[in-house]
């Protein structure tokens, strides 16, 4: 394949070179960022030329790879180093080696795209290219790796060699023939006309497809990203909210349970909370607060000392001389909280305020984030304050009924264990999270401080939610730093780069094989056809018929009904259905064999058919069971004398082989619409009515309500019900 360089190859050949080196201008230009490059249209040109100048090219090669990496760096940064062009020599060198070895393969192997190639010489090229195509991307890679002082990370180096690797391979399968089929001189121009028509048209139309859809992938990377930040922080604001809510239903229903109650006990506290604790791990404790005067708190405490505590004194003084006393009486878990036993949190005047908000809003409220001494983890916790109010006349259900405050039932909660769990971790994955209250950043409620720091700056993406819930309100910031966005665009560019190179690899496959086997394609396609059209014909016919006797199947005999069963309703007419079964059937099967059974179920079928009406639908319903379909208003004696038919055929000993059976058959009929309306009932019906004949060792049995206890009809019939 390799040319003269006379002057028309000398005009090749530079037109070749420019490509290499304008084709890697061009196609840079559209992609800012390295690593999201499409493909690289110069690695097809570079093999193009030795396919068609040898080793002649590869001069060419390394010059257009010098002249494009160090004239790049020197538009973006104004200025060249020696380390820079010592870089891109080794890049260059790295181009080099891979155009050279994808040549020598594909010449030793005999590899021609151009001549009508097999499915072999085409899996053969894609092959090879995918290999040789590693070479640039591991030197190329290496020497920038190197060239940054190591820099950039394992994952950042794979990443950028998997990139590289896919945008070489695909330059090469997509331009590579496209250039064959435009410059290797044919012996016609008829020839030169086909294969422009049949591979380079083609093979151009890809490249512009891809190159176009790769404008697009960044705003769709970044869009998805976005998208997908943003539904993953809504439903997070769902299960989050959700999630408070079941703490705060939990205090309510609780203090309604002691509302209820004439006096709260231990007993009653411990069973009413204990569910609570054990359900909702974010709560470290629950106690029950008790409302007091002053004047009340020596008869108290002697009842505390019976009820709760010898040693139970009441802690903390009033802040003012008409405040009431608000004091722990009961807590659970009791062991760590046994010193707040008796504490007077009316005491505390932000508890005092707190407490005072709920009395007056009716609601829970909650407290700002304190330190929590219950706990040995991370101690950010708040209290919630539940109160419970009771009737003072419980007889009394008027809209006047007057009511007072009873106490408090007051939830501790340790934030960690609220916002930690694993369903809420489960759904964060990769987003950070940072709460804080009172509209203040500084007010940690849980996270890292660092994020809002991000966040005002404008960095990642954030999502911002406010939670009001016990007459206090919290800020949730759901943020994602702008390197894990970064990492999660380039692994949604990588999918796209992979499947470029999926559909890229077949979209070559199918230009490259699809010339040179048409009319082939064609024979096999018109044979696979035929075969089909039998095929389809031979599954038709199974559909509706029994592979063993031939007699419609039961999908055709159920069609056949309803088709009776409507036209009967049209003209106000009847028809009898009947169902059949053989006795002694399973005795042969079992005793013969089953190719006996079969023959007898063959022979049995035929003799059947023999005495019926073209009118009359036999079928085989499965096994050793027949039904008979009988249109045209037939009266009882006609069905009779029909059952006595199918009676008498088998009455004549069946010979199969060198043996002879005797065989009878039992029969059940019933009547549209006398015994049934539709389809399901008439059959069920002729089903009842034959095993009720096949009971008492009659041949035939009607299924009617006018015909029971009238056994006089004829000798072997019978009606049932």
């Amino acid at each position: 394949m390799n040319v003269q360089l006379t002057l028309a190859g000398r005009l090749a050949y530079a037109v070749f070179f420019l490509l290499y080196v304008g084709l890697a201008f061009f196609f840079s230009s559209f992609s800012p960022q390295a690593q999201i490059v499409s493909l690289w249209p110069s690695a097809g040109v570079a093999l193009a030329g030795c396919l068609i100048f040898g080793q002649r090219f590869l001069p060419a090669i390394l010059l257009g790879s010098l002249l494009f990496n160090t004239g790049n760096y020197f538009f973006q940064q104004g200025e060249l180093a020696l380390s820079v062009i010592l870089t891109s020599g080794v890049i260059a060198l790295g181009s080099v080696i891979q155009a050279w070895a994808n040549y020598r393969i594909l010449r030793r192997w005999r590899i021609n795209i151009l001549d009508a190639p097999s499915y072999s010489h085409v899996v053969g090229f894609i092959g090879i290219a995918f290999l040789c195509c590693l070479i640039s991307a591991v030197v190329g890679n290496s020497a920038l790796s190197l060239a940054q002082s190591g820099d950039a990370s394992a994952k950042i180096y794979l990443n950028n060699v998997l990139i590289w690797w896919i945008g070489d391979f695909l330059g090469v399968i997509l331009v590579t023939p496209l250039l064959l089929g435009v410059f290797i001189r044919q012996a016609d121009k008829a020839t030169w006309l086909r294969l422009l028509k049949s591979l380079s048209i083609p093979l151009f139309v890809l490249i512009t497809t891809f190159q176009v859809a790769q404008q697009y992938i960044e705003d769709a990377v970044v869009a998805k990203t976005e998208q997908d930040f943003t539904l993953r922080s809504e439903a997070l604001e769902n299960t989050l909210k959700q999630h408070m809510s079941n703490y705060l239903d939990a205090l309510n229903h609780l203090g309604t349970t002691l509302a209820q109650m004439e006096e709260v006990n231990y007993q009653v506290f411990n069973d009413a909370s204990r569910p609570y604790l054990a359900n909702l791990p974010g709560i470290t404790a629950i106690s029950w607060d008790i409302l007091i005067g002053q004047d009340e708190v020596a008869e108290f405490e002697q009842h505390a000392r019976m009820e709760v505590d010898p040693a139970f004194k009441i802690k903390g003084h009033p802040l003012l001389p008409t405040d009431p006393l608000v004091v722990v009486e009961y807590i659970q878990p009791l062991k760590n909280n046994n010193p707040a036993l008796g504490y007077n949190v009316f005491s505390n005047e932000e508890r005092k305020q707190s407490m005072l908000l709920a009395k007056a809003t009716r609601k829970d409220t909650a407290t700002d984030i304190i330190e929590l001494v219950q706990s040995d983890k991370d101690k950010q916790g708040f209290l919630i304050f539940s109160p419970v109010f009771q009737q003072l006349d419980p007889q009394d259900n008027s809209v006047a009924a007057v009511e007072s405050l009873k106490g408090f039932v007051v939830g501790v909660f340790l934030v960690s264990e609220i916002l930690n769990t694993p369903q809420i971790a489960e759904r964060l994955g990769y987003i950070d999270l940072y709460v804080y209250e009172n509209d203040n950043p500084a007010d940690r409620v849980f996270g890292r401080k660092d994020i809002m720091d991000d966040i005002a700056a404008g960095m990642g993406l954030s999502h911002l939610f406010e939670m009001g819930f016990a007459n206090h309100r919290w800020v949730f910031n759901l943020h994602v730093g702008n390197k894990e966005v970064t990492a999660l665009q380039i692994g949604d560019s990588l999918n796209f780069l992979i499947a470029e190179v999926l559909f890229g690899a077949l979209a070559v496959f199918i230009v490259l094989s699809a010339f040179g086997y048409h009319e082939r394609l064609t024979r096999l396609v018109s044979l696979r056809t035929d075969e089909l059209k039998q095929a389809n014909a031979e599954l038709e016919h199974f559909a509706f018929y029994d592979a063993l006797t031939g007699l419609p199947n039961r999908r055709l005999f159920i069609d056949r009904v309803e088709h009776t069963l409507a036209l009967c309703r049209r003209n106000n007419s009847s028809a009898a259905l009947l169902y059949m079964d053989l006795n002694g059937f399973k005795v042969v099967n079992d005793s013969l064999g089953h190719d006996v059974g079969d023959q007898l179920l063959i022979e049995v079928s035929r003799r059947l058919s023999r005495v019926l009406r073209d009118s009359d639908t036999l079928a085989r319903m499965g096994g050793d069971e027949f039904t008979l379909l009988l249109p045209g208003s037939p009266g009882i004696d006609e069905v009779r004398v029909i059952a006595n038919k199918l009676t008498d055929c088998l009455s004549e000993p069946i010979t199969l082989s060198t043996m002879e059976l005797k065989i009878s058959i039992s029969i059940g009929a019933a009547f549209y619409p006398r015994d049934g309306v539709n389809r399901v009932e008439l059959i069920g019906a002729a089903d009842s009515a034959m095993y009720a004949a096949k009971k008492s060792n009659r041949s035939l049995s009607f299924y009617a309500d006018e015909l029971n206890n009238q056994p006089a009809l004829t000798g072997d019939t019978e009606a049932v019900e």
